[in-house]
């Protein structure tokens, strides 16, 4: 066996779930051979070992090849019966279905006014359907108005089901990924009926009353930002942090010591277990109470991933020193992470798990690497370790959040080392509330340090905040990236290993000389590190040059559409939904972050109605930067209008404005407005029109000879106008005005428009009959391939070589259509 046994199949335990998901059988047979052939190869590194040093080594080599074959097999295996377990049900399930649910309550929590029970082996009778209970294999979350039942009970109850949302374009939150990851399948609301029996866990109900008692302490002695922050950082309770001010951590970069981590486990439980050893407690008395502690408080703070990781690898620590065994973190960590996998295989999709892991990684291994190197210069030590720990997290944190902080090491240099002032007064000021009125002097006095601390937190992030690129979008890097990111970080930790130990290998000097010696090749590997670390992320976020894509994104009952021009312009044109809350904070810009967009050059507004600007509105609040507004001259001044452009002045955006005939040349693209024309007057109203949609901005965007055009909510009016002027033929990309209206895209425009592909941008479920059954008649009548976004979610078209054309459905990434132009 190796030397880290645990974390060896917990790699390929890893690997068998990846192939489960993502791979294909030949993977799996790949994986297997190259790990068996893997000691064979590396035998010829035994030639220089004494024969009877040869035999131990390469037995322990083919026990590791073994058992990590035996895991990956595990693994692959395990996450197949776990997809097929959910695949009898899921499938069959309908949004808003009423069930009957039998399940066990595991667990409570206070979020909106609401409270939610998280149920486990769970059964359902679906009333419509089958009459028999059907087991479920996940969780459950039940949203209830009241809280009357204990957590071990049995609950009975009758509800609707409530099937969790799918991302609809790149880089929106998937809820329905994000709760697969957790093991819960779906929710269930407008609950009645509820009945309970059973037995309940005294244990756990307590730790959830004590919870929410400690969290209302907090909040009365310090105020709601600063104990909600005291909240989250002690409780886990997350519900009570202020938005502003969790924003505030994250632009920072020091979010991470908001989880229950780690850091938290390792002040709380190695404080408590060296006070009873001190106390003559003993190791096996001290590690048991220690423990049995810190699993209670981890179940009071809900055990998420980070949490039970943290835990468990603390009792392996204390039950290493009661046996007298030495502890390995790596291999602790492996052994958890097949804990959690087992458990719940999709766990490893998790942005906490992967996080939680991956940060231990980067202390353990990688910054052992850099603190051998910079051996008795503490400073070094730790300004090497964070730096290198930023590498090791930077990617994961790309990829699902789509920026990093730039001051995050800095600021966390700052903030670290007060954490545990932070835990051991709020813990103290707990305890002391609970056993006297939260209003005494004496409590406010023992959370007097997390006021100060707390406060001096937002005052720093808040600085950092105001500070020029405080975040930088990224995008999210490819796998493949990320893939070869690592490999080259892990060969160079190599390198700087094996330069290290050459080092003092060499070392045979006076204690002076030796010093001058070390000071002089460290100030070359710190200088090397840092190049390094900059090469990777140059390499990792360096994006990657593309031609035109032409992106309609799924903004429910809206419009919203990005193009990237071949000239390399970022160009968005609406931007706004009636039925989608936030649509731009949690829709437009995720997508735009997503794909490193950092700015946008022009972004064109085709009238002022809410379904075409409320995203853009709560993108300028965002503070997300926009070089130039375009609006049309014939535009209807009223109070959205004046709103849409007092905030584009104030945030220093250029206010562009568009006629008729007018074109914008942008390197190789021109856009050109073919908008009816309007009365310069008074109020600048059209001709042929007195609403907003008849005077919407139409445009036309030509480049090298791909042509597209948006109409925005113009009827059949404003059609026959621009066809009086003629010169529009043979489109490419036609966007279906007035999201398919049936009072718009007529016969006759669409016959002479002849586009070759038609987008519809609607919503499933409107009140306004879109898209109207005409203008889904008239489209097709034209030999157009037409797509909707309440069909397909985002849909995204790209050029090909040889003049082809590619459409891509978000909902359906493994299909492309190609149009020959």
């Amino acid at each position: 066996m190796g030397k880290r046994p645990f974390l060896e199949m917990a790699a390929g335990f890893i690997c068998g779930i990846s192939i489960a998901v993502y791979g294909k059988p030949w993977t799996l047979w790949l994986l297997f051979s190259g790990i068996l052939l893997w000691p064979a190869i590396v035998t010829g590194h035994d030639r220089g070992m004494p024969e009877s040093d040869r035999y131990p080594v390469r037995k322990r080599r083919w026990c590791m090849a073994v058992c990590s074959v035996a895991a990956l097999f595990l693994g692959w295996h395990h996450c197949g019966v776990v997809q097929a377990e959910q695949n009898q049900y899921l499938p069959y399930l309908e949004d808003g279905e009423e069930i009957l649910l039998k399940g066990k309550l595991t667990g409570k929590e206070q979020k909106n006014e609401q409270y939610l029970y998280n149920l486990s082996s769970c059964q359902i009778r679906q009333d419509s359907k089958i009459s028999e209970w059907q087991r479920i294999s996940a969780s459950i979350i039940i949203y209830g108005e009241s809280d009357t039942c204990s957590i071990g009970q049995t609950l009975v109850l009758h509800g609707k089901i409530k099937l969790f949302n799918r991302a609809r374009n790149e880089g929106n939150f998937d809820q329905a990924a994000y709760y697969k990851a957790r093991g819960t399948a779906f929710a269930v609301s407008d609950v009645d009926g509820v009945s309970a029996y059973g037995k309940a866990n005294l244990i756990a109900e307590k730790m959830y009353q004590w919870k929410y008692h400690l969290a209302g302490l907090y909040e009365q002695a310090l105020g709601v930002r600063e104990g909600g922050v005291l909240s989250t950082m002690l409780l886990g309770e997350k519900n009570l942090l202020d938005a502003e001010v969790k924003q505030l951590y994250r632009t920072a970069g020091i979010s991470h010591i908001l989880a229950i981590s780690g850091l938290h486990i390792a002040v709380i439980g190695m404080t408590l277990y060296r006070l009873l050893r001190k106390g003559n407690f003993g190791f096996w008395g001290s590690g048991i109470f220690a423990a049995v502690f810190m699993i209670l408080y981890g179940m009071m703070t809900g055990m998420g991933y980070s949490s039970f990781r943290a835990v468990s690898m603390f009792c392996i620590l204390l039950l290493g020193q009661a046996v007298g065994r030495s502890y390995d973190s790596l291999n602790a960590m492996g052994f958890t992470a097949l804990l959690i996998l087992w458990k719940q295989p999709f766990a490893l999709y998790d942005a906490g798990f992967q996080l939680s892991f991956i940060a231990v990684l980067g202390v353990v291994w990688a910054g052992k690497i850099v603190q051998s190197a910079y051996q008795g210069y503490a400073v070094l030590q730790k300004i090497g370790t964070g730096f290198v720990l930023q590498l090791v997290i930077l990617p994961v944190t790309a990829w699902y959040f789509y920026e990093i902080p730039v001051y995050a090491m800095l600021l966390n240099l700052l903030v670290l080392p007060f954490v545990g002032i932070v835990l051991a007064s709020g813990i103290a000021g707990g305890l002391l509330g609970c056993a006297v009125m939260p209003q005494a002097v004496l409590v406010h006095i023992v959370l007097l340090p997390c006021h100060v601390i707390l406060s001096g937190y937002e005052k720093i992030c808040t600085i950092a905040s105001g500070l020029p690129h405080a975040l930088l979008i990224t995008g999210k890097p490819s796998a493949v990236k990320i893939t070869v990111y690592y490999l080259l970080l892990a060969v160079g930790l190599f390198l700087l290993s094996h330069v290290t130990k050459r080092q003092k290998e060499m070392q045979q000097m006076t204690e002076e000389n030796g010093r001058q010696k070390r000071r002089k090749s460290y100030r070359g590997m710190e200088w090397s590190l840092f190049a390094c670390g900059l090469g990777l992320l140059v390499f990792l976020f360096t994006p990657v040059s593309q031609g035109m894509k032409l992106t309609v994104l799924d903004v429910g009952q809206g419009d919203g559409i990005y193009l990237h021009t071949d000239s390399g312009y970022d160009i968005f044109i609406d931007g706004g939904s009636t039925n989608v809350q936030s649509v731009g904070k949690y829709r437009i810009l995720p997508y735009l972050k997503s794909n490193g967009v950092n700015e946008i050059d022009y972004w064109f507004v085709s009238h002022t109605d809410l379904d075409h600007i409320s995203g853009l509105l709560e993108i300028f609040d965002e503070g997300y930067r926009i070089r130039n507004l375009v609006l049309f001259r014939g535009m209807m001044r009223d109070e959205s209008y004046e709103k849409l452009v007092s905030l584009a002045k104030e945030h220093g955006t250029e206010i562009c404005m568009m006629s008729r005939k007018d074109t914008l040349f942008s390197g190789s693209a021109k856009i050109t407005a073919i908008s009816p024309e309007y009365h310069v007057g008074d109020e600048q109203r059209s001709e042929i029109s007195t609403d907003k949609n008849g005077e919407s901005l139409v445009l036309l965007y030509e480049e090298k000879g791909f042509s597209a055009l948006f109409t925005g909510d113009i009827g059949e009016e404003q059609e026959k106008q621009i066809l009086k002027w003629g010169g529009i033929n043979d489109i490419d990309f036609y966007k279906a005005a007035h999201h398919g209206s049936k009072y718009s895209n007529t016969k006759s425009f669409l016959d002479a428009v002849s586009p070759r592909i038609s987008v519809i941008s609607c919503a499933e479920k409107n009140r306004y009959g879109h898209p109207g059954r005409a203008a889904v008649e008239n489209i097709r009548d034209t030999g157009s391939a037409l797509f909707y976004t309440m069909e397909g979610g985002q849909i995204t078209v790209t050029r090909l070589k040889k003049n082809k054309l590619a459409v891509q459905k978000f909902l359906l990434p493994d299909k492309r259509f190609v149009f020959v132009r």
